[in-house]
């Protein structure tokens, strides 16, 4: 099972040069992984790509910071605990054209969930198809996206997203890198990204090119990782004006000794990020069995902004395709990824989760995930928002169906609205959430926090779906005579709560009836 792979087998994802890699205990890992996300497709044309020199071109100047890091916790400018959770951007966006298909009005969807972040995917091919050579509206393109989301009081989170490798990978399933950077070792692949690819974490795995591709990369054989980095500085020089991103995923799901070539690699990505965006968090994840439940062995980096930021989807249930009830190996997952935030002293940001929509018993797995983001105090992005998602094409890659919305904007069996504090005016201490049920159990949350009154106020999250007019607000303070004023802005779906001593403070919410 993949919970018996070995510690060292974590570390190191690829078979050493010259050397087969025959361990049954990695197989049998990639086929429980049959489900490790990528992304997909995409609309709109795509403009001649420019010539550029290498040095990147001039930049505004970085945007005060949005959000900063202290210890566990993203923190806003006015000092309050921020807890993020949002939602992966697009499905669609890796196969060409490539250009986000996300419009102001998808975004206004965003909002009107609650979610207060994006995962924002960017592909490495879209942006340099040839060796120094920039499709500069790939680039503009992305920075309206996260443009629009700012407006709207939404932070994005740079994805530089690959799987496989690329297109030309991974028996033809991959995406993210250009076909230029695929080992000469290697034979390209015809890329593919249909449903034919739905077993592409099996493609990628026994695909000897992608391991080339990988240990070339990673030993800079041929100038590719020279060339990522240089690409880095770019992305990062026209981001840092925008607002609202707070940092950057260096490379989605890698392959990689954690040690060895994952710990080096993110040091110099951060170097080159910060000296273009210096405010900016780098958003860290381990190998791609991580995703799994699989502890990481990743070393925390030595200085700056950081999160770590790991992926969770349980094999099980996506192999079975049905949600069978039993919640061990996530609850070991979860400790697993909170125990490596403690040892960080870093946030925890789960950067994807969620399930295909059609497993049965979707949307009780989605809580179960969602109770445990809750009980660690974690923030988080489900796995995915496809905006052009339609019922024969699903997410347009590799045949995945997993994002969230119908287009109409109904959800979809694989999101159920739910509360959160997405700002303490404190530190906050217990959240939780009991979803009702059909025989009338109501809605509950319970949220405890220390409260500091120069702070402001604490901001949670309470979509009307679930809270109506007529839900009861139940607040308390510990110390003796303090008053607490919660109040409710149904425009902005908040329950606004200040408190004019500092303490203890406790909210409870119920809804009328359940369902």
């Amino acid at each position: 099972m993949a919970s018996s792979a070995s510690r060292d087998e974590v570390g190191d994802g690829r078979p050493a040069r010259g050397r087969r890699d025959s361990r049954a205990g990695w197989a049998w890992t990639w086929v429980l992984a049959l489900g490790l996300v990528g992304t997909a497709i995409g609309p709109s044309g795509r403009a001649a790509a420019q010539p550029g020199a290498d040095p990147v071109r001039p930049s505004p100047q970085s945007a005060p910071a949005a959000l900063r890091v202290s210890g566990r916790h993203f923190v806003d400018p006015a000092g309050r605990v921020v807890l993020l959770r949002g939602v992966n951007l697009s499905g669609d966006s890796k196969v060409p054209p490539f250009h986000p298909a996300i419009s102001p009005e998808d975004l206004d969807r965003v909002a009107a969930m609650g979610f207060n972040v994006i995962r924002l995917l960017f592909v490495w091919e879209a942006y340099e198809p040839s060796p120094g050579v920039y499709d500069e509206s790939y680039l503009e393109a992305e920075l309206a996206v996260a443009a629009e989301a700012a407006r709207r009081g939404i932070s994005t989170v740079v994805d530089v997203h690959q799987d496989g490798f690329s297109r030309f990978a991974s028996r033809g399933s991959g995406d993210g890198f250009p076909a230029w950077a695929v080992s000469p070792r290697g034979t390209p692949s015809v890329p593919d990204n249909s449903p034919d690819c739905a077993a592409w974490p099996l493609k990628m795995f026994s695909d000897p090119t992608t391991h080339k591709s990988f240990a070339d990369f990673f030993d800079d054989a041929h100038g590719v990782r020279t060339r990522y980095l240089l690409m880095l500085s770019r992305v990062a020089a026209a981001f840092s004006g925008e607002p609202g991103v707070i940092g950057y995923d260096p490379i989605n799901e890698p392959w990689g000794h954690e040690r060895r070539e994952l710990a080096p690699l993110y040091r110099d990505a951060a170097a080159v990020i910060r000296a273009r965006h210096p405010s900016a968090i780098l958003f860290l994840e381990g190998h791609i069995t991580t995703n799994t439940g699989l502890q990481t062995r990743l070393p925390r980096p030595d200085d700056g902004p950081m999160a770590y930021a790991p992926h969770y989807y349980n094999p099980t249930t996506i192999v079975l395709k049905r949600w069978h009830g039993l919640t061990a190996t996530m609850d070991n997952a979860f400790r697993h990824m909170t125990a490596t935030s403690a040892r960080w002293d870093a946030p925890l940001f789960v950067g994807e989760f969620g399930m295909d929509a059609r497993v049965v018993g979707v949307g009780a797995y989605v809580d179960e995930v969602y109770d445990r983001l809750d009980a660690a105090l974690a923030s988080g992005a489900q796995w995915n928002l496809t905006p052009d998602w339609s019922p024969t094409l699903k997410d347009r890659w590799n045949g995945e169906d997993f994002s969230i919305l119908l287009p109409d904007g109904r959800p979809r069996p694989n999101f159920r609205p739910r509360p959160y504090p997405r700002a303490t005016a404190g530190m906050p201490v217990r959240f939780s959430f009991r979803r009702g049920d059909e025989s009338g159990d109501p809605h509950v949350l319970e949220f405890d926090w220390h409260h500091l009154p120069g702070l402001g106020e604490t901001e949670i999250s309470l979509p009307p779906s679930l809270f109506p007019p007529g839900s009861t607000v139940e607040a308390r303070a510990a110390v003796p005579g303090a008053v607490v004023s919660p109040l409710r802005d149904p425009a902005r779906g908040l329950l606004l709560v200040r408190a004019d001593r500092p303490g203890p403070v406790s909210i409870r919410v119920q809804s009328p009836v359940g369902p």
